[in-house]
Parts: structure tokens; C-alpha cells; sequence
């Protein structure tokens, strides 16, 4: 086990989540595009985003829905990608 691993599965302990509910390879990619891409501030804020949406839709926030989880990962990533060619 990685500190990384270690720190992710305290992390899901912590914040109540089921273990491996991190996708950590899916999180790490878009942190990478979005640092890339836009700026390495983009980074954490992006990551934050596409939690936050992901929380809204499994609270039943219906605007959330579509946005939600690896789709709002993807659509994220490709926003970076966008915004790279600009």
C-alpha cells in the first residue's frame, strides 16, 4: 500500500464514504488536464467541481443528474481540452 492508497482509504473512512469510492486513477487524470490545460490552479478547483455535482445528483438534485459522476469527469476534461485550443 501507497501513502496514497493509505491516505484515500482514511480519507473514505473520514468522510463516511464506502471503501473505494475514490476512483483515485480518474481524479488524478482530470486534476491533470485541468492543470495542463487551463492552469495548475485549475486543478483543485475542477476536481472540486465535478465532486460537488456528483453530490448534488446523488442527493436527487435533478439539475445535478446529467453532470454527475464519471460523465461530469469527462465533460470536465474535455471543457480542459477546449480550453487548451481555445
Amino acid at each position: 500500500m501507497t501513502d496514497l492508497d493509505g491516505w484515500v482509504e482514511a480519507l473514505e473512512t473520514e468522510l463516511g464514504l464506502p471503501p473505494g469510492t475514490i476512483d483515485v486513477p480518474a481524479v488524478l487524470d482530470l486534476a491533470r488536464d485541468a492543470a495542463h490545460a487551463v492552469a495548475r490552479p485549475a486543478a483543485p478547483v475542477t476536481t472540486y467541481a465535478v465532486g460537488f455535482a456528483a453530490g448534488l445528483a446523488a442527493a436527487g438534485d435533478l439539475a445535478a443528474s446529467a453532470s454527475s459522476g464519471p460523465d461530469a469527469a469527462e465533460k470536465a476534461s474535455s471543457l480542459a481540452a477546449r480550453w487548451a485550443t481555445g
